[in-house]
């Protein structure tokens, strides 16, 4: 089996793309719960005291019109590419699969890289094709799952 070093997949632009794409559709983790310290003035206008909880959905985030424009909920990795054709950077409060700020994910560069080794060696050794008339269909939880899984037909490649 194939596999690939991290520095041969930091070229490949569009992967990387489709990475971000497929987070901010379905990020693993699609809510964040936490609690309020100290009054604070939300960028809404919203005021908060000390013993609120803030729930925070990345999953609702990832589909708003508001952050991501009238096709929000197609899956397009060319959102993240600029026109130069390099990665396009996108603030942290807009793209929230690792969370942002203070409690940003501190995994966030090594699960990266990690998916996109797997993901890479994956690709490039097998092809997968969804069952025809299996129904995908997220289960909104503490980690995003497929209700009924997420049936495949899983075959290696051949190469010459």
């Amino acid at each position: 089996m194939v596999i690939f070093d991290p520095e041969e997949l930091e070229n490949l632009v569009y992967f990387k793309a489709a990475h971000l794409e497929t987070l901010r559709l379905f990020p693993s983790v699609p809510f964040s719960f936490s609690s309020v310290k100290e009054p604070d003035l939300l960028p809404s206008g919203s005021i908060v005291t000390p013993g609120m909880k803030i729930i925070t959905s990345a999953y609702a985030m990832g589909r708003m019109q508001k952050l991501w424009g009238e096709d929000c909920i197609d899956f397009k990795p060319e959102r993240w590419i600029s026109e130069k054709g390099t990665l396009l950077h996108v603030p942290s409060y807009k793209f929230m699969a690792f969370s942002t700020g203070p409690r940003t994910c501190v995994g966030k560069s090594m699960a990266l890289i990690q998916m996109k080794m797997v993901a890479a060696a994956m690709l490039y050794n097998y092809r997968f094709e969804l069952v025809e008339g299996h129904v995908v269909e997220p289960v909104l939880s503490i980690v995003l799952h497929m209700k009924n899984g997420l049936m495949m037909r899983v075959g290696k490649r051949t190469r010459i």
